[in-house]
């Protein structure tokens, strides 16, 4: 038995040509499915040899060099849940065969959870794939811009909603940085990123203007976030934005109807204030002097007259009042256009300047006509609005022995008419300079002065019909100066 090769401390069993047992090593019995003794079958203890006895006498015989069974397993006694796994080698020994066996218990275990976790890698791929094949989709028919971007903006990843967007291929914007695509003074991606980095778990929101390829302003809503790499501590930053373009210029409308509906208030407001105190005094000379005719039997036909003139001009006074009203509510309307006809422009400002200081009897205009032209294309009825809106206010601001200056020029290489009026009055004080050509405002330095606070309103929107322009300078007990410019045609 000596020759027996038993090598590195392995269990064995030896048995002879009728599979009797003659040898046991000590430690044997847990490898055997039944507890065997020498003497005994060794098929009892290993029942993997029934049906392998032929190969037992080859081996025997020297036809075989050996026979090996790979992982046998065996269920340890009283322990349900152990199992020991082993090699069964088959070797001839002078006229017995030997059994000796390797213990690979921890090999199989090993094998065993390595496949079980090759397995749950393969369950874990599987649903990979599947979840990025979904977030392919999702990302693909996303109506939102999609850009992903390194720490340092450079875009790495679109969608096609960005490539819509931007009318750019996907291979032009990759690779390039954010801040080149998305050049609006107010974003700088670096702050965004560094924002994010500081609160991880926060989503900022921004909004930006830029331009596409074709150059159309484009606003965009963006929400931003930092999405973690496998690398530690290296983050992507995400950047989902909308297009608010349509939406913004709708709130740009309501924002515009809700200022012209406070406008409008506030010229009802306006409108009733300056009638109840316009009206009446015109109202109160009428209601009077009708009651002195009424009730006086003896007027002289001079008493008489004079009651009849102050009705008369009462009632052309509201009528003057009527008519500015109707062409403010015109030309807002847009009824209003523009009627050019051929007019003598010095004769015409003649008159205005006859009927206006028969009105202001102890205040006199300083007129200087620098036209050579006889004959102009205007408007008569505008520009009668203006001639007399920006003389009667300097008349009216100025004291009577401050005179007012007109002067009318024609720039004949543009085609412009030019009226300028200046006088030495009350002026208008700064903080009342943006109100002047809004209707029924009147600056806080008229004090008692009557006015509707319509004047300037009007000449501005004449002046708007013309396409012209019209420039105030102003100072508070200064006086004021205003310039208008009018394109005009020289009438043939």
């Amino acid at each position: 038995m000596d020759l027996i090769p038993f090598i590195n401390n392995r269990e064995y069993a030896v048995f002879d040509s009728n599979f009797v047992v003659v040898l046991l090593s000590s430690n044997i019995q847990p490898y055997v499915d039944q507890v065997i003794a020498i003497g005994e079958d060794i098929r009892t203890g290993f029942p993997e040899l029934v049906g392998l006895e032929s190969v037992c006498q080859d081996i025997l015989s020297g036809q075989e060099q050996g026979f090996t069974l790979e992982t046998v397993s065996r269920q340890i006694a009283n322990q349900a849940n152990k199992i020991i796994y082993f090699n069964l080698y088959l070797q001839s020994s002078q006229e017995y065969i030997a059994i000796w066996l390797e213990d690979v218990t921890e090999l199989v275990l090993l094998r065993q959870s390595s496949m079980q976790k090759l397995n749950e890698a393969e369950v874990t791929i599987n649903k990979l794939q599947r979840f990025e094949y979904c977030t392919n989709k999702i990302i693909a028919s996303m109506r939102d811009v999609l850009l992903i971007t390194t720490p340092k903006g450079i875009i790495e990843r679109v969608n096609k909603s960005t490539t819509e967007l931007f009318r750019q291929k996907k291979s032009q914007l990759l690779n390039q940085s954010i801040d080149n695509l998305i050049q609006d003074p107010n974003f700088n991606h670096q702050q965004v990123y560094n924002f994010l980095l500081s609160a991880k778990d926060s989503v900022s929101k921004i909004e930006v203007n830029l331009y596409n390829i074709d150059q159309q302003l484009i606003q965009i809503e963006f929400d931003c976030f930092i999405a973690p790499t496998e690398v530690t501590d290296f983050y992507q930053c995400v950047y989902i934005g909308r297009d608010i373009t349509a939406r913004k210029k709708a709130e740009a409308e309501i924002r515009k109807s809700l200022a012209r509906e406070k406008e409008l208030r506030q010229l009802k407001s306006g409108f009733i204030s300056m009638a109840s105190h316009e009206f009446r005094n015109p109202l109160s000379s009428i209601l009077l002097c009708i009651q002195n005719l009424m009730e006086s039997d003896n007027l002289t036909g001079d008493e008489r007259q004079f009651y009849l003139q102050s009705i008369q001009d009462a009632a052309l006074t509201i009528n003057c009042l009527l008519e500015d009203i109707l062409t403010i509510s015109k030309v807002e309307s847009g009824q209003q256009k523009l009627k050019l006809e051929p007019l003598d422009l010095q004769v015409f400002s003649s008159q205005i300047i006859q009927e206006l200081t028969a009105i202001y009897a102890q205040r006199t205009i300083n007129f200087d006509y620098q036209v050579a032209i006889n004959t102009l294309n205007l408007d008569i009825k505008n520009l009668r609005h203006i001639l007399s809106n920006l003389l009667s206010n300097a008349l009216k601001y100025s004291a009577a022995n401050q005179e007012v200056e007109l002067k009318i020029s024609y720039i004949d290489s543009s085609q412009e008419l030019i009226i300028e009026v200046r006088d030495r009055g009350i002026g208008i004080p700064e903080a009342s300079q943006k109100h002047i050509f809004e209707s029924f405002y009147r600056a806080n330095n008229v004090d008692n002065i009557p006015g509707t606070g319509l004047g300037l309103s009007i000449v501005k929107k004449a002046v708007e019909l013309y396409k012209g322009s019209i420039v105030i300078n102003s100072k508070a007990n200064q006086g004021t100066s205003v310039k208008v410019t009018l394109p005009i045609t020289v009438s043939i």
